[in-house]
C-alpha cells in the first residue's frame, strides 16, 4: 500500500454538498479560493451546507469553514471569528460534538495541533510525498530543523524547504535564505526517514 499525504483529522471523506445562497456573498467564488490557497473545497462546501444565517454571520462561518478545510493562512482570523459563533453552529462547522468545542478552542490557544477527538500520541499528519505519486518532492526530505510553532525546514535534494502546519492543513514553500526562528510552544515534532518522501508530524 502506497502511503500518501494526509491530516488525520481529515481522513473522513465529506459527502457532496451544495452551498447555501446568501445575499451579497459569492460562496462559490470563496470555494474556488479555498482550493487556490491549498484547502479542500469539498470539505468547505460540506461545512457550509444547510446553514442559514445573516450575511455578516456567514462571513464568520465561512472563515472558520475555510480554515477547517485546510487554509492555514487564515488560522488567526478564523480563531477570532470562531469565538463569535454560537456553540452549536461552531460544532457543526468544525465537525465536532457540541461538548468538545470549548476543549478545542482552549486547546488551540496553546497547541495548534490539538484536536479533542485524537488519542494521545497519534500521528497528526503526513506531508510532502513523491512527485510521481501526486506529491511535491523529487527527493526524500532530510535534516529537519524546528523554526517555530508548527514550522520546520528540511533539505529536499539541493533545496531547503519550509513547512508550516497546524491540525487542519499545511503549506510547503522554498525556505527564505535566512529563516528566523520564532518563539512559542513547540507541541509537535517532524520525523523524516531516508526511504520516505513523506515527512510526518507527531505530538512532541
Amino acid at each position: 500500500m502506497i502511503a500518501r499525504p494526509y491530516h488525520r483529522v481529515n481522513l473522513d471523506a465529506p459527502a457532496p454538498a451544495e452551498l447555501p445562497a446568501v445575499s451579497g456573498l459569492d460562496l462559490a467564488l470563496s470555494a474556488d479560493n479555498v482550493a487556490r490557497f491549498g484547502g479542500d473545497p469539498h470539505r468547505y462546501r460540506h461545512a457550509l451546507s444547510g446553514i442559514s444565517v445573516a450575511p455578516e454571520a456567514m462571513v464568520d462561518v465561512a472563515a472558520v469553514a475555510a480554515w477547517r478545510a485546510g487554509v492555514l493562512g487564515i488560522r488567526a482570523d478564523a480563531l477570532a471569528r470562531l469565538e463569535r459563533l454560537p456553540i452549536d453552529l461552531a460544532a457543526r462547522v468544525l465537525s465536532l460534538p457540541v461538548d468538545a468545542v470549548v476543549h478545542f478552542t482552549n486547546g488551540q490557544a496553546v497547541d495548534r495541533f490539538y484536536w479533542p477527538l485524537h488519542r494521545p500520541g497519534e500521528l497528526i499528519a503526513r506531508i510532502g510525498g513523491f512527485t510521481g505519486l501526486g506529491g511535491v518532492w523529487q527527493h526524500p526530505p532530510t535534516d529537519p530543523v524546528p523554526s517555530g510553532p508548527g514550522r520546520w525546514t528540511v533539505n529536499v535534494g539541493t533545496q531547503r524547504w519550509q513547512i508550516d502546519a497546524d491540525v487542519f492543513g499545511h503549506v510547503l514553500s522554498p525556505a527564505p535564505p535566512a529563516a528566523a526562528s520564532e518563539d512559542g510552544p513547540r507541541t509537535a515534532r517532524l520525523v523524516v526517514r531516508p526511504t520516505s518522501y513523506l515527512a510526518e508530524i507527531w505530538p512532541a
